[in-house]
């Protein structure tokens, strides 16, 4: 089983991939039977051109295909989404619409669970859960699961050892998160080790109405 980690933000070195490579350490290597990879979307900056696009074609149609590889690749997703004044980064609005069947030439996402967090530096972060809950499902057909986490004061967050024991008598509330996190990756593997078998059947269903009512 692949997870695949979605580092939201277009910028280097963001909180987002640091969370991504802290999940990832600390939850991920952890769980047998599940593998997982990170694609972070400031390695591709064609996601912001590719809408009305005035650059090489030919790199474009590279960059496409070795996201939409990783999409198509993975078994489910965790989507982290740092909040930009309360809305999403471009590139991660463009992303969901890349992976919309006419673009895609199929739905990499289509019936895969997925699993949000919403990222601030502050007190923020629930923007992004709605927005993403909201409208993402409706071309990429991927599945929310009702669980979701924020991580507020992320620096902070990072810093913590991770110990999300809430019996332990030094139970913080990065702690409490890091128990949300750790909960939410394990529902959704077993949602998609669930939903694997009949994802083909629903996906051919998906795409007679790709673009919802």
């Amino acid at each position: 089983m692949n997870i695949l980690l979605i580092s939201g933000s277009q910028r280097d070195c963001s909180k987002s991939l640091a969370v991504a490579q802290y999940l990832k350490i600390n939850i991920l290597e952890e769980m047998t039977g599940s593998g997982s990879s990170i694609l972070n979307l400031a390695d591709y900056s064609f996601l912001l051109d590719h809408y009305g696009a005035c650059r090489d074609e030919g790199q474009l149609a590279k960059e496409k295909d070795q996201v939409l590889a990783q999409l198509y690749a993975c078994d489910a997703v965790i989507i982290i989404a740092p909040e930009w004044g309360g809305m999403i980064p471009p590139a991660l609005i463009n992303l969901l619409l890349l992976s919309a069947n006419g673009s895609a030439n199929g739905l990499p996402l289509g019936h895969k669970p997925a699993f949000a967090i919403g990222i601030s530096a502050s007190g923020g972060g629930s923007y992004p859960i709605s927005l993403l809950k909201g409208y993402s499902g409706k071309n990429s057909h991927l599945v929310w699961l009702p669980l979701h986490a924020i991580i507020q004061n992320v620096d902070e967050f990072l810093s913590e050892k991770y110990s999300p024991d809430l019996h332990e008598s030094n139970n913080s509330r990065f702690n409490q998160i890091q128990s949300r996190i750790q909960v939410g990756i394990k529902s959704l593997a077993i949602y998609a080790k669930q939903m694997a078998p009949i994802r083909a059947e629903l996906v051919a269903l998906s795409k007679v109405h790709p673009f919802g009512q």
